[in-house]
């Protein structure tokens, strides 16, 4: 590989602020440094680079073409530098933290009501959650991640390791099972008001997410018809709506974590159907070994045995 001389980190810095500012005055306020200073490092950064990243003929700054092209890579560089200095600061101070990538649902429902007792057992590790940019949980700065896919789904490239299974159920508030009586069968349930959850496509049209469908199929119900009271794009949005009496929801068990507890929700029907998927618990091979995955992994493991409320 050939040897290159490299742009300085102040250059690097210099030409995010201004790219994100379009303006070399507001980019030098931020830096705490003067406006000819900033002017020279991006100077610098053009001649290393071989290639002029700010455009100013028009009287307004404006990126060009290669400053567009390098901007996300050193917004990456620098947040992964950033993280990974945190890291070893915290880690000279006896500290660990672990950025886990999830979804916002799970994260909400299941995982944060649950995150005291792991902090209570592990005092000395923090975990800071990130619901966006999956495809950078393997740097160094994104340690693991939970992933819904099917049970015997797989991960390659990473360790993985199935977690918790997937079960759906019918909820709605006791209000409406007082209102309405207790069904006595799956084909009874139908006769409530139903919540359904949609999605969106980018095309968007409109498509069922699979919870009420395969209920549905499994209860052999799918030629029975129902009376669809609302629709919501989110299953933290159908809950709520559960609990405001609106209708009946299709629950997940890893979207129910209090409800049923306090008695804000109630089951329709005993039984959980299974769904075939869950959620896995990934991280670049080896590193389910350190310290403060191991942790973390078996909390995991711990928290998935416990029964579900009823």
């Amino acid at each position: 590989m050939a040897i290159r001389k490299f742009p300085s980190m102040t250059a690097l810095r210099g030409f995010e602020a201004c790219a994100r500012h379009l303006n070399f005055s507001q980019a030098a306020l931020e830096l705490h440094i003067t406006q000819s200073a900033i002017s020279h490092q991006i100077k610098q950064l053009e001649e290393v680079m071989g290639a002029q990243f700010f455009d100013r003929s028009a009287g307004a700054m404006t990126l060009t073409k290669a400053g567009a092209e390098l901007l996300p890579t050193v917004r990456s560089f620098l947040k992964d530098i950033n993280a990974l200095a945190g890291r070893f600061e915290r880690d000279a101070q006896g500290q660990s933290m672990v950025e886990l990538f999830v979804h916002d649902s799970f994260a909400n429902t299941w995982l944060i009501p649950r995150l005291p007792g792991f902090h209570a057992a592990h005092p000395d590790i923090r975990i800071q959650l990130n619901t966006h940019e999956f495809s950078r949980f393997d740097h160094p700065s994104g340690q693991a991640a939970i992933r819904l896919g099917e049970d015997h789904a797989a991960w390659p490239g990473f360790f993985s390791e199935f977690i918790l299974p997937e079960k759906i159920f019918p909820v709605c508030s006791p209000a409406l099972v007082a209102r309405l009586g207790v069904p006595d069968s799956a084909a009874d349930v139908l006769r409530y008001p139903i919540i359904l959850r949609w999605r969106s496509l980018l095309s968007g049209e409109m498509v069922s997410t699979p919870s009420w469908d395969y209920w549905l199929e499994k209860n052999e119900l799918t030629s029975l018809p129902f009376d669809c009271a609302l629709t919501v794009p989110h299953s933290s949005m159908a809950v709520l709506a559960a609990i405001r009496g609106l209708g009946v929801a299709m629950a997940r068990t890893s979207h129910i974590s209090d409800e049923l507890q306090t008695g804000l929700l109630q089951k329709l029907v005993d039984e959980e159907t299974d769904c075939g998927t869950g959620y896995h618990f990934l991280c670049a091979p080896g590193k389910e070994h350190t310290p403060e995955i191991r942790s973390l992994l078996e909390w995991f493991r711990s928290e998935s045995q416990q029964p579900s409320h009823q």
